[in-house]
């Protein structure tokens, strides 16, 4: 029998991002309700992200924290600027798999999978100083293309190390709406699943629409699982008890699929 034969997990990451879990866990025996509860679309200006292509060449380093990120900044490039990158530091693997699929390599990976990672691995750089043609030192520039809202470790802790941080938003995530029956469908699972703060809150504020309470209830009723210690604050400041959620060990969709192999 496969490990996760009978179970029904609800995903609530974006359709496009759902696909290797959804293969994973189907493979282990799953059967999967696709609940997306957010939609990428643009950020209702572009200026930011236009003037720092305009100046990419300055720039030392790219940072991206999310494939979503890699994959609308890509969006913004011509096919000659994607030949004279700087260099690139991403927050983990699914990021890193983006930018291949871009045909590009990055040179710096968080060790931890999450902002704090970047900032501790730019911490050990040499320095944070760039030196141009001239004969003067100037603060490194980094850009960071990133979601409208997003959580301002970088935009707090670069600066601190002598980096000159741009922040361009080159997306922004809204709610999604469910698909027909959706909320009768996830009411058969036996757990769910969150890869982000933002997933959360717009599952509850989903189920809440229907009726006040139902999306702290639904989740107090089921296992919860979280792809890493972001998702999990988010989570526990619900209330919810420790018990209820489970956290993968890395900050990964293969070590989510198998936690759930092991413990569901």
């Amino acid at each position: 029998m496969r490990p996760l034969e009978n179970k029904t997990i609800v995903l609530t990451r974006t359709l496009e991002q759902s696909t290797y879990m959804a293969r994973e866990l189907e493979a282990l025996g799953a059967k999967l309700i696709l609940f997306p509860t957010i939609k990428i679309v643009p950020p209702p200006s572009d200026d930011a992200i236009f003037e720092a292509i305009a100046e990419l060449d300055k720039f030392e380093w790219l940072l991206f924290t999310s494939a979503n990120a890699v994959n609308c900044f890509f969006g913004y490039l011509s096919p000659e600027l994607r030949k004279n990158l700087p260099k690139i530091a991403v927050v983990g693997p699914a990021t890193g798999e983006a930018l291949e699929v871009q045909g590009v390599h990055f040179n710096l990976m968080a060790e931890s999978f999450q902002a704090e990672g970047l900032v501790e691995s730019f911490s050990t750089l040499p320095h944070a100083a760039c030196s141009d043609n001239s004969t003067e030192s100037k603060p490194c520039r980094v850009l960071l293309p990133r979601a409208l809202e997003a959580r301002d470790v970088l935009e707090k802790q670069l600066p601190k190390l002598g980096y000159e941080l741009t922040v361009a938003p080159v997306y922004m995530t809204m709610q999604a709406k469910p698909v027909p029956n959706a909320l009768v469908d996830i009411e058969k699972a036996d757990a769910i699943v969150f890869t982000s703060p933002s997933a959360v809150r717009h599952f509850l504020a989903i189920l809440d629409s229907e009726e006040e309470g139902r999306g702290l209830d639904y989740l107090q009723r089921r296992r919860v699982f979280s792809i890493g210690p972001v998702t999990t604050a988010e989570l526990h400041r619900l209330h919810l008890a420790f018990a209820q959620i489970s956290q993968a060990d890395q900050s990964t969709g293969k070590s989510l699929v198998e936690l759930m192999a092991k413990s569901l």
